[in-house]
């Protein structure tokens, strides 16, 4: 049955189940911080964090996708009367129509019940829709979100949160809100309880449900006060962000066409794993970057964006990316040194867009510029790269490959593309600094980091984004990474955005960017120049043919 009425908790909380509660008798009283030590923030933090969790609900429950916001009103009181000071309505498409809905025509703020024993006014009426992740699984549903205030000077102190969500029975009640009628928060006296209107099937057993700690109904009001106590602090203490969303592309259609893409790929692709990782993180996460690939296409190229650019995903691994974005009807293909057992998995049509090959870059075996000029029947540089290999059946030896031979090679990529390719480097390792340099708009989610050479090695945060904004504790190898493919592209006249991808992996921050004013001139002087200062690449031939498949040297 778990702790007692009336028992502490660690971290202070008590119960308060059985005694009547301060929102009145059809009420039941859950949990409450310690009376005896008044929370160290004001009312006005309090709504600031609940109103950002009103917002944002998957903050509760990793069950929950997000909500959208469908109505809002605000009043205040005028000579002690609450009168509207605005009013906002939005609509948001439904989505897929095999989704399970509960009551989403009903857009209006319910009746609910306020507290009998205080004193409150409605501040703020709001209508959401909640979304779960899987809305094939757990029903689409609305729900009245009021913020209540004291009338009185003496309760200017007392805010009230109420969740009323639009159901007509018990029975229907979905599973990532807790099962009740109402869920209210209060803020009252320095203390923050949670309370709740059971449903008549608990009320009939004295609500006995309710006192068992082990039930999920019981533990999610818990969560709900651990919520808005941490929360409320948080703003107090002038908490901040560490990490902005949907700053390219925007949050609901990103969303929405995750929830699609995993309904027609997800089953196939987890079944029929091939590999000895965990199929549901790279599926899931593959699955993120190609709904946010195809809504960044639409925003740069429109909705006819399949007739308008193909991509090239560079160091492509398992595939599980090339596949949504072929089967999503997306023209190009992927590239990678070996070929992996999960392609073996694919349709036809995906495995033809899957090409083992080794990317070696144009620019280090095309003549440079200036010697074009002078010689425009040149078609290579003329270079000689000696590789040392060694077999267990001979002796070590030096295989020498030249210029002229790996343009020729159809093992080799050179990575020239057409003009209205995007490029895509998805923890791409190796080739993630490579990208800015091949002329093309592109995507980068960096992960280790290389230098041109291949070498693994460390970069530094710019000291001018330290100074602006920036700290010593964010100047770890991964942001020096990300900081460094920035700072190339901007060099060779890109305008980069970046995003943090919502996908389940840390390395998580993607460089973009599909403006540059003298793309279709690649490579550029610049570009040779930030080869040069790089360290000019040596040995990325001699390291890039060592991956070669017929090599002796095995993966």
């Amino acid at each position: 049955m778990g702790k007692p009425n009336g028992s502490v908790h660690k971290d202070g909380f008590q119960s308060i189940v059985g005694e009547p509660s301060i929102m009145g008798p059809q009420w039941v009283g859950m949990y409450t911080t310690d009376p005896a030590s008044p929370a160290a923030f004001t009312r006005e933090d309090f709504e600031a964090a609940m109103m950002h969790v009103i917002r944002e609900p998957n903050i509760n429950s990793t069950a929950i996708l997000r909500a959208d916001i469908l109505y809002e009103d605000q009043f205040e009181l005028v000579d002690g009367e609450p009168k509207l000071a605005s009013s906002h309505t939005e609509e948001f498409e439904l989505g897929d129509a095999d989704a399970t809905y509960i009551n989403v025509d009903e857009v209006t703020p319910r009746a609910t019940a306020l507290p009998d024993a205080l004193n409150l006014y409605t501040k703020c009426a709001i209508v959401r829709r909640m979304l779960p992740r899987n809305p094939y699984k757990d029903a689409v549903l609305n729900q009245t979100c009021l913020v209540l205030n004291g009338c009185d000077p003496a309760d200017s102190e007392t805010s009230a949160i109420i969740y009323h969500p639009h159901l007509d029975e018990s029975d229907s009640c979905p599973f990532y809100i807790p099962h009740v009628k109402q869920v209210a928060i209060l803020f009252h006296k320095g203390t923050v309880s949670v309370h709740y209107i059971p449903f008549d099937s608990m009320r009939a057993n004295d609500n006995e449900l309710l006192r068992d700690e082990s039930q999920r109904v019981v533990r999610t009001a818990y969560r709900l006060l651990q919520t808005a106590f941490k929360h409320s602090r948080g703003v107090k203490a002038g908490y901040e962000k560490k990490v902005n969303h949907d700053v390219v592309v925007d949050k609901v259609r990103f969303q929405n066409r995750y929830i699609s893409l995993k309904k027609k790929h997800s089953k196939f692709l987890v079944d029929n794993w091939a590999e000895s990782t965990d199929p549901k993180k790279h599926v899931f996460e593959d699955i993120s970057i190609a709904a946010f690939l195809i809504e960044l296409w639409i925003k740069v190229y429109g909705e006819d964006f399949r007739s308008r650019m193909q991509f090239r995903d560079l160091g492509c691994g398992n595939g599980v990316l090339v596949h949504i974005l072929a089967s999503e009807g997306v023209k190009g293909y992927g590239i990678d040194a070996r070929h992996r057992k999960s392609w073996a998995i694919f349709p036809q049509e995906t495995r033809a867009c899957l090409r083992e090959q080794v990317i070696i870059p144009s620019i280090l075996l095309r003549p440079h510029p200036d010697m074009k000029q002078q010689y425009p029947q040149l078609e290579h540089n003329g270079r000689l790269f000696p590789v040392k290999v060694a077999h267990e059946y001979i002796a070590p030896a030096t295989i020498v490959y030249a210029s002229e031979d790996l343009l020729k090679s159809p093992q080799v990529n050179i990575a020239e593309f057409p003009k209205d390719t995007f490029v895509i480097g998805n923890h791409s390792d190796e080739l993630t600094c490579w990208i800015p340099l091949l002329g093309c708009p592109f995507m980068v989610i960096p992960c280790c980091s290389h230098n041109l050479a291949g070498q693994r090695t460390r970069f530094n945060v710019r000291k001018s984004k330290e100074s602006n904004g920036g700290s010593a504790a964010s100047n770890s190898s991964y942001a020096g990474l990300v900081d460094h493919v920035e700072d190339i592209a901007e060099q060779l006249g890109w305008r980069v955005e970046k995003e943090m991808l919502r996908i389940p992996s840390t390395r998580n921050a993607a460089v973009i960017s599909y403006e540059n004013p003298l793309m279709g001139s690649f490579p550029t002087p610049k570009a040779y120049e930030v080869l040069q200062a790089e360290g000019g690449a040596e040995n990325w031939i001699q390291n890039t043919m060592a991956l070669m498949r017929g090599h002796p040297r095995s993966h």
